[in-house]
């Protein structure tokens, strides 16, 4: 008898997921997608532990808290890549973007041609061609071009920009725009040119002067809610606010208003650990730094706060037309917060936007869904934002496009569940930070990292989430842990391991010579591998430092070099400096005699080891 019953319990609980799947897959809600730009990752109230420090200054966000609550926290959610263009181009297209050219920001102008390749179909494509109703709101950053517009990649209006940022007046950017093409000098800077409606600028008396960008896309947003809430086919909504990327700009009123209501915040963050261990400029006193760091600190949190006005409002819109229950909203960040002087903190993660550290990629997220998602709830389990593609498709019942790689995972059902979806797979974080690949490689709680020329460090993220104590040396079987990982990453990219950016972010950029030639993307000196068909020996026989310098640059070798040539090359290709050396392990390259900039140092030693290197005078 008693086995009966265990049988049932265990078909009542098949029966039970197997509803819940069958609830949510093909269910077609409305789904909103909120990310917020450079956002600090305990900036926000849902994100934040009983024990936060208060000197960080604490930024009330009280309408992402409600909806936060009334859903699930993921606490270990990434983002693909820990600069705004990469990591939008991986959300849209559900691939790294090292895969499709796109691991640079694209550079930001308006007369730019550069984009993410149509040939990659984007999620918002695929939904509006199944019947959603596809709107967007805000930041786009991903080609400028009519055929990299958003209402070419699927989305049936658009207000917002196209480049990688704005100013946050009109008088700052519309204004100046239209004077100066008065003059005869065209704006071709997008922070400065008008905000455009389906491929065309805004009426030029749409909006005052001093009316401030988040409204202005929360307004939108509202509008777009109140226009569709009716429509029999479901809509998608992606509202990518600017807030709070620099520049720091805020409403007179409403930070003075901030000050009102958080009397306590410029003396609590008046010690913060991330203005008092700030790096002094030069010239600079430790007493003025630190007041601009407060100001910086306290016009970013007044930012934050007007993001989460304008979600209040967002949601207040889904109500008033009865239509919270049917849609899944989703909040995050684009990548790390970026700290001091851009005003965020990421306590307790280390670094932040632009480091493979935890504090680069590790973002706030939550998702909510009334009725379908439990409240209240916490996904421990490691997601990406790489999952969103594939996991939009499912709930409204469409289908993969015929060859569409996809590298993230259909979640939802695992998120109501509580299970984890990516068990035995990894998660991947690479940026050719001053000529050299660093990386971090995510499995579970495991995490390994390495930056420049160092090892594989490893940690546990989840009980040392500020990875600040590498386990290399202590945890059992580390170096079988380490290697396993890295194998996997070497059987990842050797797909596209000779895919190189499709543009930078400016030009001359000091990596454009340096993947031409081999030299990156350096896979191999990542991921500690020959099997790519690189050879990095040399970055484990040499080493080139101060770097940036400003008179010399020591060069010094493992082992003693008989004949050692060395040129000084200027970004146009021209030689600037040739130096011979014979029978020396530590040699010296004097450079003072050179204008600052951007060179290369190509290096030949003994006819059997070569290689370049960026140097910065």
């Amino acid at each position: 008898m008693r086995k009966i019953i265990n049988i049932s319990i265990v078909l009542c609980a098949f029966m039970f997921t197997f509803n819940t799947i069958a609830q949510t897959a093909g269910t077609r809600p409305n789904i909103i997608l909120v990310l917020a730009d450079d956002l600090g990752y305990s900036d926000v109230g849902f994100n934040r532990t009983a024990n936060f420090p208060k000197e960080y200054g604490t930024i009330p966000t009280p309408e992402l808290d409600k909806l936060a609550d009334n859903g699930v926290v993921f606490s270990k959610a990434h983002v693909a890549h820990a600069f705004c263009g990469p990591s939008r181009a991986a959300l849209m297209t559900g691939v790294y973007p090292h895969r499709i050219g796109a691991q640079y920001n694209l550079p930001n102008d308006i007369y730019d041609t550069d984009g993410i390749s149509t040939t990659e179909v984007f999620f918002s494509k695929v939904l509006q061609d199944d019947g959603y109703n596809t709107g967007m709101v805000g930041k786009w950053h991903l080609g400028v071009a009519n055929k990299f517009h958003p209402n070419s990649r699927g989305f049936d209006e658009f207000l917002g920009f196209t480049g990688g940022g704005k100013n946050y007046f009109e008088s700052s950017y519309e204004d100046m725009y239209y004077r100066r093409l008065e003059n005869g000098n065209p704006v071709t800077n997008e922070y400065q040119v008008p905000l455009e409606r389906n491929g065309k600028f805004v009426d030029r008396d749409e909006y005052e002067q001093d009316e401030y960008l988040t409204d202005i896309l929360s307004e939108e947003a509202v509008s777009y809610i109140n226009t569709n809430a009716t429509k029999s086919d479901p809509f998608f909504l992606y509202v990518a606010y600017n807030a709070p990327h620099t520049p720091l700009q805020v409403p007179d009123e409403y930070l003075a208003k901030f000050k009102d209501e958080n009397p306590n915040f410029e003396s609590d963050i008046q010690n913060s650990p991330d203005i008092i261990n700030a790096v002094l400029p030069n010239g600079v006193t430790r007493e003025a730094y630190t007041a601009q760091l407060v100001e910086d600190r306290l016009i970013y949190a007044a930012m934050v706060k007007k993001v989460d006005d304008g979600v209040g409002e967002i949601t207040k819109a889904l109500k008033s037309n009865g239509i919270e229950n049917n849609t899944l909203i989703i909040f995050l960040s684009d990548n790390g917060g970026k700290l001091r002087q851009a005003g965020a903190t990421n306590y307790p993660l280390s670094d932040g936007k632009g480091s493979v550290n935890e504090g680069g990629h590790r973002v706030p997220m939550f998702m909510t869904w009334p009725g379908k998602i439990s409240a209240g709830t916490t996904y421990s389990h490691l997601v990406s934002s790489l999952d969103f593609y594939p996991s939009f498709l499912k709930l409204a019942g469409a289908s993969v496009p015929e060859g569409k790689l996809l590298e993230g995972k259909d979640i939802v059902d695992d998120v109501i569940a509580g299970d984890e979806t990516r068990a035995d797979e990894s998660l991947y974080i690479m940026r050719p930070y001053n000529g050299f690949h660093n990386g971090a490689i995510m499995s579970g709680n495991w995490k390994i990292t390495k930056t420049a020329n160092g090892d594989w460090r490893l940690y546990d993220v989840e009980n040392d989430p500020g990875e600040t104590k590498n386990l290399r040396n202590s945890e059992p079987d580390a170096d079988l842990l380490v290697q396993g990982l890295l194998d996997k990453a070497v059987n990842w990219v050797v797909d596209f391991k000779d895919e190189k950016p499709g543009w930078f972010d400016h030009y001359p950029h000091p990596h454009d010579v340096m993947w031409q030639n081999g030299n990156l993307p350096g896979y191999d000196r990542l991921f500690g591998s020959d099997v790519l068909g690189i050879d990095e020996l040399f970055y484990n026989v040499v080493r080139v430092s101060p770097n940036p310098s400003s008179n010399y640059f020591n060069l010094n070798f493992e082992n003693t070099i008989g004949i050692l040539n060395i040129e000084v090359v200027s970004m146009s290709g021209k030689t600037v400096k040739t130096i011979n050396f014979k029978n020396t392990k530590n040699s010296q390259v004097d450079v003072s005699d050179l204008v600052a900039g951007i060179y290369i140092l190509k290096v030949k030693a003994d006819e059997n080891l070569s290689f370049e290197k960026v140097i910065k005078l």
